[in-house]
């Protein structure tokens, strides 16, 4: 009842691209009959050694979300030995140490990852081509293919620029940004002014930022919460100059959607080599000097305008009413001793034909210092984990993350999630269904196409976005500054 329309794929099955550090078959044939000696445990009547990879992932949710799944595939394919590495630090901790282990010939054989950091990998020739993968005997029909979230599976393509109908990852962990309000104080607001909503667009969020400003400015806010202190009370927050309305927990995020959501641009990807700067336009600068201005009258903010890294700080202080983060960061909104329930709902726009929102999560890969067995080995447990049952019991393990395939929301046991969650993922299955609303509501989530660098270029975007807020920088000029901070290479 929730599925998702999904558009046919092409598929074309293509040369593989092999790794470079080890000696290896490059005949097209060779992943499939060794699939099936991974299955059976011989080789020509001989049996064969276990077959150990080892999988990179970052620690927390997503290690802890799959080591159950690991046994489970072991049982199922008992000639295959799972080491799971765990790095600590994040998605950018586990890019640098990809790319030391590519680089002294240690690396994993199964990486995360988004497509900016793929597109560094693939660039190293340390990629693996998954198209013969998909289109053997243990591959996928392409009615199965079509299962997938088209606008997922679409970033696993477009790394070779000479065949770019060729995949190079699937989808795994996905996610998205949604509106995170506290519905406490918001409900308490409503009750004294019938006029004050949660906001759909940016023009509604000026609108109701100034009413809940003005209760807030006279004391008619105070003491409906607690918070670590005792009872709050928003009118010393705002007298002291402590208090937004709206915060923004990624600036690189918030930079990039502002972008798309005014009909500029961000980046021009040329080749998976080379890419160029593209936001130093008009719109992008009267856009980022109105969120400039909004700042000033205390009705939009960024996760360092607080000194923090992360909004949710403020959020759960009481300084923020209203905050735009990741569906799979839900719980790091959620107050302490339930001190005050948190609402969910769609991210600001400013027109109804431009109703962006980002597409997050990473996917999965195959990297080449392997064997052919090991790669073998590899596919089997990528497929493992993108079965629909598989990918819904991580997502509902994990809480924020969405499932990659169509009929993973068909499920028995994500429908029931989705419908009666337990009491802790409550705020994770209100994100999920959100997920589900902004493809029946008109909105369209984006990914801007990655290339060797990509990732330095939302560095400095984020970086760009916290001057011009925080430290009142002059847009033209901090745009300008992001160009030269860059450099050459990254303008035509």
């Amino acid at each position: 009842m929730r599925r998702f329309l999904l558009v046919l794929v092409a598929i074309f099955s293509l040369i593989l691209v092999t790794g470079c550090s080890c000696q290896v078959d490059k005949g097209d044939k060779v992943f499939e009959d060794l699939t099936e000696v991974v299955k059976t445990g011989e080789q020509d009547g001989v049996a064969i050694e276990k077959v150990q990879i080892t999988v990179s992932v970052t620690s927390g949710v997503v290690s802890d979300s799959l080591t159950p799944l690991i046994p489970l595939f072991e049982a199922e394919y008992p000639h295959v030995g799972i080491t799971l590495k765990t790095i600590s630090g994040g998605y950018t901790e586990l890019r640098k140490t990809n790319i030391l282990e590519i680089q002294s010939y240690q690396a994993p054989t199964v990486t995360l990852g988004y497509p900016d950091h793929f597109a560094e990998y693939y660039s190293a020739g340390a990629m693996i081509n998954l198209s013969n993968f998909i289109a053997g005997p243990n591959g996928y029909t392409q009615t199965e293919l079509d299962d997938f979230i088209p606008s997922y599976l679409a970033e696993g393509k477009g790394f070779d620029d000479a065949n770019p109908n060729d995949y190079y990852s699937l989808p795994f962990n996905k996610s998205t940004e949604v509106l995170v309000y506290n519905k406490t104080i918001l409900e308490a607001a409503m009750a004294k002014d019938a006029t004050i909503k949660v906001p759909k667009t940016w023009a509604e969020v000026k609108s109701v930022s100034d009413k809940l400003l003005a209760l807030g400015a006279t004391g008619e806010l105070d003491g409906i919460i607690t918070v670590a202190a005792g009872e709050y009370k928003i009118s010393e927050h705002i007298n002291r100059g402590t208090f937004y309305t709206f915060a923004y927990d990624s600036s690189a995020n918030a930079f990039i959607t502002f972008t798309r959501q005014v009909k500029s641009t961000y980046t021009e990807r040329a080749s998976n080599e080379q890419g160029y700067l593209a936001f130093d336009t008009p719109a992008n600068v009267a856009n980022l000097k109105y969120f400039q201005d909004e700042n000033t009258a205390k009705r939009f903010a960024v996760a360092e305008t607080f000194g923090s890294n992360y909004a949710s700080d403020a959020f759960k202080r009481g300084q923020v009413l209203f905050t735009v983060g990741s569906s799979a960061g839900i719980k790091y909104n959620e107050p302490e001793g339930n001190k005050f329930e948190v609402g969910i709902s769609t991210v600001p726009y400013f027109t109804e034909d431009a109703k962006y929102v980002i597409q997050q999560g990473t996917n999965i890969a195959m990297l080449a210092q392997s064997t052919n067995l090991e790669r073998a080995a590899a596919w089997l447990f990528i497929k493992f984990l993108l079965q629909p049952e598989v990918t819904a019991k991580f997502a509902m393990a994990s809480g924020g993350y969405l499932p990659v395939r169509s009929s993973a929301y068909e499920t028995e046991a994500y429908q029931e999630y989705l419908d009666n969650p337990p009491l802790e993922k409550r705020s994770y299955s209100k994100a999920a269904n959100l997920a589900l609303q902004y493809r029946t509501q008109g909105y369209q989530f984006f990914v801007d196409p990655a290339f060797v660098g990509s990732s330095k270029v939302r560095d400095e975007v984020g970086s760009a976005l916290v001057s011009i807020i925080v430290n009142k920088a002059e847009v033209k000029k901090r745009l300008e500054d992001a160009y030269a901070t860059l450099g050459k290479a990254y303008q035509k």
